[in-house]
């Protein structure tokens, strides 16, 4: 398909099932290829109704699959199309693995820990660091133990 200037670089776009008017009726069920399909928000569709864009929440709200116009629909009204834009606002669960260092918060936390492969390195105020492992520490912080040191150790 042409655009006029850059192609969408990412989004699912979807043109939803064809709806058959039904005379006084104004609920319909959306679907794509033959399943029942929820968009997130009204404002992610694009509905023609008799070749006129549909304003959303005003001509028409969403409820799971159901979109419901607030005009009951009459015979020969016609459902032009509903295009689905992207997925947008739909909670997305990322591939294992496909995060990186930059899209990270600058903590990671999980019940109430910070953890570093679901290995807790700090509650509250205690921090565990393996002994095979090597870290920063920013801000200030007490030490209550032992302290051996194998090389150089600069206090700055």
């Amino acid at each position: 398909m042409p655009y006029i200037g850059v192609a969408p670089s990412s989004g699912l776009f979807k043109k939803l099932d064809s709806i058959t008017t039904v005379n006084a009726q104004a609920a319909y069920t959306m679907q794509y290829n033959s399943s029942n399909f929820k968009p997130a928000t009204a404002e992610q569709l694009i509905v023609s109704v008799n070749g006129v864009i549909q304003a959303p929440g005003d001509a028409y709200t969403i409820s799971g699959s159901t979109i419901t116009f607030s005009e009951n629909l009459v015979t020969g009204d016609v459902i032009d199309f509903i295009v689905a834009l992207g997925e947008v606002g739909n909670t997305v669960t990322p591939t294992d693995g496909s995060v990186d260092i930059n899209k990270m918060s600058t903590s990671i936390m999980k019940d109430n820990a910070i953890r570093v492969n679901d290995t807790e390195l700090a509650s509250g105020n205690d921090v565990t660091i393996a002994a095979d492992e090597n870290a920063m520490v920013a801000g200030p912080f007490t030490l209550n133990a032992t302290l051996t040191i194998n090389g150089t150790f600069t206090v700055v």
